[in-house]
């Protein structure tokens, strides 16, 4: 089984094959214990045990809590990830950057809703670091398609905490932002 992980930045090919795992072409030593019925799941990766908290968040999209911090990741089979470099390459679908996390943090509001439009400047998002509230603001138009981030969570720098669509223009068209 081959995919593609997209996490803080970063493209990982990972190929499971006979239950052996290679990232980026190198082996990795990974154990997964199977389910015990709570949503909590212990791991071995690289010799180092870890609890996580796999949850879907839609196709494709993962939230990883992993010893108490948030990691957001977007897995693609091998022809999904051609059509996204592909689109990316004819610079199609490239729309309104996410909202990721200038450092890490903790989230203590959430400000908008999914399916809300906003324009460039508008207060999304407050995360607390270094015991300071950062007010993170729209780089541009465009409607909140899917918050990732929940109050309460620890952040990590660069993890995605909101995505969004270009605002449609009046004749059905996205609206270049």
């Amino acid at each position: 089984m081959d995919f593609f992980v997209h996490m803080a930045g970063q493209r990982l090919e990972v190929k499971v094959k006979n239950g052996q795992c290679w990232v980026d072409g190198s082996p990795m030593e990974v154990e997964l214990a199977p389910p015990t019925g709570t949503p909590v799941r212990s791991a071995r990766v690289g010799g180092r045990s870890l609890r996580v908290r796999p949850t879907l968040n839609g196709r494709g999209h993962w939230r990883l809590q992993v010893e108490g911090r948030v990691h957001d990741a977007e897995v693609l089979d091998p022809g999904q990830e051609f059509i996204r470099q592909a689109r990316k390459a004819a610079g199609v679908g490239v729309g309104v950057p996410p909202l990721k996390a200038p450092m890490p943090g903790l989230v203590v509001r959430v400000e908008v809703e999914e399916g809300q439009e906003v324009q460039a400047g508008d207060s999304l998002i407050i995360v607390e670091a270094m015991k300071m509230e950062n007010e993170l603001r729209a780089s541009a138009p465009g409607v909140v398609t899917r918050i990732v981030a929940e109050v309460g969570a620890a952040v990590e720098k660069d993890a995605v905490l909101m995505e969004f669509d270009p605002l449609p223009s009046d004749d059905g068209e996205e609206a270049e932002g």
